[in-house]
């Protein structure tokens, strides 16, 4: 495996892990508190991850083509 490769996948996989614990405290935690962090945190690593995903993946295949230093 590519180390590019293996490097977006590390990445997806830390925000859908991310994601799915806060989504899963936001859901059936009943501590309001919490709730509301782990929503807040969801929000974060939801925006976070989908935004920059795609424009780490686009920055490393330019590089791979040799269009990036």
């Amino acid at each position: 495996m590519a180390p590019t490769t293996l490097l977006l996948f590390s990445f997806a996989m830390f925000v859908l892990l991310v994601g799915t614990l806060a989504a899963l405290v936001a859901l059936f935690v009943e501590h309001k508190g919490r709730r509301e962090t782990a929503y807040r945190v969801l929000r974060l690593v939801l925006g976070a991850g989908l935004g920059s995903g795609g424009v780490v993946t686009l920055a490393l295949r330019l590089h791979e083509a040799g269009l990036l230093p």
